[in-house]
């Protein structure tokens, strides 16, 4: 019989603020949008071979929707918990209000582009569409696919998230569905007519990352097994790593034979590439945790990204970690980033700045998001009143 960890709770408390590896994770998938997002405006000090690929392909800034909800999947009630307590039309009402509050957003990004005559990509999402809609679809579509099948049915995400992802990909492989999102009805990518086909990869690239985030919810329930040894994290830190290498063959399979990679719609290839990015970087913060643990003592424990106030609200006052900060109040920090972006952009030609201005704009820009996160962390003030 393996060897119980001694000092694991007193030595490096896996649940104390929650899992420091998984909140390194998220944390720093938050804090690289925010930075990539105003960086791309800058063309001298962001390459065009990390902008997005409107059809096909693989980019750095490709990974940014895909990422945020597959981090969001992570810690959603699915995963934590093996029987929700709630009921059906509870859980329901929660994600409504939830979503409505993500649709607001959305509606409210929507009236300042129109007003500010801001400049968006239709290609992206498509006239209307933003990713604040994208991210409350998901949710209520997964919301109610959960509560319409049995409770254990949470158990087998990763297989309610295989039949949406194929039978997504069958549609759009065989029944020219793909040409169709791309050029619409006019044969010409434009975005008119009627909500649908003036929306149409904002709406149907939904499929996919409902099938993600199945996928993420999977991952979230091996993640939040309760583990009390050395092994059980061992075991945990190989599925993970299976986990990536299965998804990162499978990636190049259909890349390469199938479909290749589409952002704009999301497809099966882009769907499982997307498992492979986060699982890596949630595993390569793993592997700080456990080096962590090892080297820790009950007199200083090590946790990655938080000090020892992070866990203790009293002291909080003398704390301003950035990751335990972002964490708190992700949404503010999302959505104050954007309001800045426009703001930095409305205010200069972000195209035509010279490199060393650029990056004195990224930087300030990036201190003024991080700065008010986490004066709000140690005030201890949540943003989320929903």
């Amino acid at each position: 019989e393996a060897e119980p960890i001694v000092s694991i709770n007193q030595k490096y408390p896996l649940r104390a603020f929650g899992m420091p590896y998984l909140n390194t994770y998220r944390a720093l998938v938050n804090l690289c949008t925010i930075i990539v997002i105003l960086a791309v405006d800058f063309s001298l000090i962001f390459p065009q071979r990390y902008h997005k690929r409107y059809t096909n392909g693989f980019s750095l800034m490709d990974t940014g929707v895909g990422s945020f909800i597959f981090s969001h999947a992570l810690v959603a009630p699915e995963s934590r918990y093996d029987i929700i307590t709630e009921s059906r039309v509870q859980r329901v009402k929660r994600c409504l209000i939830s979503s409505s509050m993500l649709i607001v957003l959305g509606c409210g990004r929507l009236f300042v582009t129109w007003l500010t005559d801001y400049s968006v990509s239709e290609e992206e999402y498509g006239k209307h569409w933003n990713f604040f809609f994208t991210l409350a679809c998901v949710k209520l579509l997964t919301t109610i696919i959960f509560c319409v099948l049995p409770a254990s049915a949470t158990k087998l995400s990763w297989v309610i998230a295989t039949i949406i992802g194929v039978s997504y990909q069958c549609l759009l492989s065989l029944a020219d569905f793909k040409d169709w999102i791309i050029i619409g009805d006019n044969k010409d990518g434009s975005y008119t007519g009627d909500f649908v086909h003036s929306n149409r990869p904002g709406l149907f690239s939904s499929i996919g990352y409902c099938s993600l985030y199945m996928f993420g919810v999977q991952v979230g329930r091996l993640i939040f097994t309760e583990k009390s040894r050395w092994i059980d994290h061992a075991k945990c830190f190989e599925k993970l790593a299976l986990i990536a290498a299965s998804s990162g063959f499978f990636t190049w399979l259909l890349h390469a034979h199938i479909d290749k990679s589409s952002r704009m719609i999301a497809n099966l290839t882009f769907v499982i590439w997307q498992i492979t990015h986060n699982t890596i970087l949630l595993l390569s913060s793993y592997v700080v945790d456990l080096i962590c643990a090892i080297y820790s003592t009950p007199e200083k424990r090590l946790i990655p990204g938080q000090c020892e106030s992070c866990s203790d609200r009293k002291s909080r006052a003398n704390c301003c970690c950035l990751l335990s900060a972002i964490n708190k109040n992700q949404l503010f920090f999302f959505l104050i980033g954007n309001v800045l972006t426009g703001v930095v952009n409305l205010a200069i030609k972000t195209g035509s700045v010279d490199a060393i201005p650029a990056l004195g704009a990224l930087f300030a820009y990036g201190t003024v998001v991080c700065g008010l996160t986490c004066l709000l962390f140690v005030f201890n003030i949540s943003t989320k009143f929903w």
